[in-house]
């Protein structure tokens, strides 16, 4: 009797502390639920995360063209790819710097992108200061440009104008990227002086619904990033900037 009652013992032990397969088809459903539910709060996170870190490339790279334009003497311009990834920083000349040298547009030098005279150029009949391209930038992965806003810019207007001088006939107008394809932005100028084009270029996550925002002043060039918005957000800054320049 006592070695039945223990082996009965045993057996029961044993049932208690196994699983159904049913219990775990519940464990596991319970499982992929909270992990739907997570997943969006996850991607989220990361999501932003690469906002901020596409935000800070930017407000670098607009800090090294800066610094890059008052240690050289020349102005420099950033474009990028409106709804692409890529950007770049290149020289923006208008022959106005040469005036003082008495130099004309048949005899103007090439600048290159450290802003150092570089060889004599060959003689341009449509007066075209010729521009070497820079590095190639990219954002990280899922983030692309989407838009900017500038304000309007009295310098850049008066060095493109050729009714000021003739080397600015088409100086200013023609960049590196209009050899490559993609739609690209309006210059964002860096002077001399420390100063730049006042602008606010916005970064956008895949889907659309993230933004950050690399602002960057106009008078003393200091650029910082915005935090992480939504589409709404955005949409509201935009309405009340509209209200208030209308008043």
């Amino acid at each position: 009797m006592k070695t039945i009652k223990c082996k009965m013992r045993r057996t029961v032990k044993t049932t208690a502390a196994a699983f159904t397969l049913f219990e775990l088809l519940i464990v596991l459903a319970v499982v992929v639920i909270l992990s739907a539910v997570a997943y969006p709060t996850i991607r989220s996170i990361v999501g932003s995360e690469y906002l901020t870190s596409g935000g800070d490339q930017v407000r670098i790279h607009f800090a090294q063209a800066r610094n890059q334009a008052i240690r050289s003497g020349q102005t420099l311009s950033l474009r990028y790819e409106i709804a692409g990834k890529r950007y770049l920083i290149e020289p923006w000349t208008t022959g106005d710097e040469f005036l003082e040298a008495g130099m004309t547009s048949d005899t103007q030098p090439q600048v290159n992108l450290m802003g150092m005279g570089a060889v004599e150029a060959e003689p341009n009949p449509n007066h075209v200061i010729e521009k070497l391209v820079g590095q190639v930038h990219t954002l990280p992965e899922d983030i692309t440009f989407a838009g900017s806003v500038q304000s309007f810019d009295a310098r850049q207007s008066i060095l493109g104008d050729a009714s000021y001088n003739e080397l600015t006939e088409v100086a200013g107008l023609q960049s590196a990227t209009d050899g490559i394809a993609g739609t690209w932005s309006d210059p964002i100028l860096f002077y001399p002086d420390g100063s730049t084009t006042q602008a606010e270029v916005r970064l956008a996550n895949d889907s659309k619904q993230a933004f950050v925002m690399v602002r960057i002043r106009g008078l003393t060039g200091v650029s910082y990033v915005s935090n992480v918005v939504t589409a709404e957000e955005l949409q509201q800054l935009d309405i009340q900037r509209a209200s208030s320049q209308n008043q």
